[in-house]
């Protein structure tokens, strides 16, 4: 009785192994390929989506070593490059690192061609560098590294090394390349100098361009401004010239006038020559028969003014002291 226990135990752990040997499980992120004798299946073995059941993904084989199952990952994976020294057609030396990112396409060929993953990398990374270094051969420097937009030409860079690569990958490995970049770009020493002072070159000699034109444009606008001046000189001078003629016309016509009644000439020379005595605040001493303070008696102004009318009379003075005597303004004392 005491070896039952043990003997269903044994049956136990005899049916877990068996099932352990003769069972495989594949996830939903795995692709299996089925070796019998080593010799691998074509058709890969994969998760049914539809498939919702519990025992999803367990498959049935017969033990080691008559058959054994290599799992791979389907899942995105990526891959760095080496950094190292490439040079341009230009002879440029760039330091270039890249990034790819793969999947497997073709589980049986990825199988045979490299049964471990990390062969299947160091194969992948070989040939990336390879066609790497192709392609940047076949460009500029500048296409690279440039202080202009318009030179560079990084994208179509990277998708002409993806579709080698990818065409390669596709056939060599049964990969397949879902995206393929230029991670960093950096410069040796000697070629950073180099370059920087070529850059500098080229910024000076857009700034003694720039300059050219801004002078030259500065020169347009003042050569236009003159003339535009000089063109409104003309006008303006045409129209003063125009102007003085009129006045010209008019005084003649005023001193055709004058001659007429040359007392009214005089009598208006006289009362301007007296705004120009009594400008400023001034005191002056003067006999009133003479003009033009003769002006500020109003008889002798109004026979300066009406010469021709005989009956103005001066009025009478209020004493014999005052005979003689002006109107001046609150400012102005004559003499007696």
């Amino acid at each position: 009785m005491k070896t039952l226990p043990s003997i269903i135990a044994a049956i136990i752990l005899v049916v877990i192994l068996a099932a352990y040997a003769c069972t495989f499980q594949v996830r939903s992120t795995e692709v299996a390929i089925l070796k019998t004798f080593g010799k691998a299946q074509e058709e890969p073995i994969e998760v049914d989506e539809n498939d919702q059941s519990f025992f999803a993904g367990l498959h049935l084989k017969w033990p080691w070593p008559i058959q054994s199952v290599a799992k791979y990952d389907r899942r995105l994976r990526l891959l760095e490059d080496r950094i190292e020294e490439t040079p341009t057609i230009d002879d440029r030396q760039i330091i270039v690192t890249t990034f790819t990112a793969w999947t497997i396409s073709d589980p049986y060929e990825f199988h045979l061609r490299n049964p471990k993953l990390v062969d299947a990398e160091n194969a992948l990374r070989s040939r990336i560098r390879s066609y790497k270094k192709s392609v940047i051969g076949r460009h500029r420097f500048s296409e690279f590294v440039s202080d202009d937009p318009s030179d560079r030409k990084m994208e179509a860079i990277e998708e002409e090394i993806r579709e080698a690569i990818a065409a390669d990958a596709r056939k060599s490995f049964g990969i397949d390349i879902q995206l393929f970049g230029i991670k960093q770009i950096g410069l040796p020493a000697n070629v950073s100098e180099e370059v920087f002072n070529a850059m500098k070159a080229d910024k000076q000699k857009r700034a003694a361009a720039f300059k050219a034109q801004g002078n030259a444009e500065g020169d347009r606008i003042v050569a236009e401004a003159q003339s535009a001046a000089q063109r409104i000189r003309s006008v303006v001078q045409r129209k003063v010239s125009d102007i003085e003629s009129e006045g010209l016309t008019e005084v003649g016509k005023v001193y055709a006038e004058f001659k007429e009644h040359p007392e009214l000439r005089i009598f208006l020379d006289q009362l301007r020559a007296l705004e120009k005595i009594l400008t400023n605040r001034t005191e002056i001493f003067m006999d009133a028969d003479f003009a033009p303070v003769n002006l500020f008696d109003p008889a002798k102004r109004m026979n300066s003014a009406l010469p021709g009318i005989s009956h103005v009379q001066t009025p009478p003075a209020n004493t014999a002291n005052d005979r003689g005597k002006t109107t001046e303004p609150a400012n102005t004392r004559d003499a007696n």
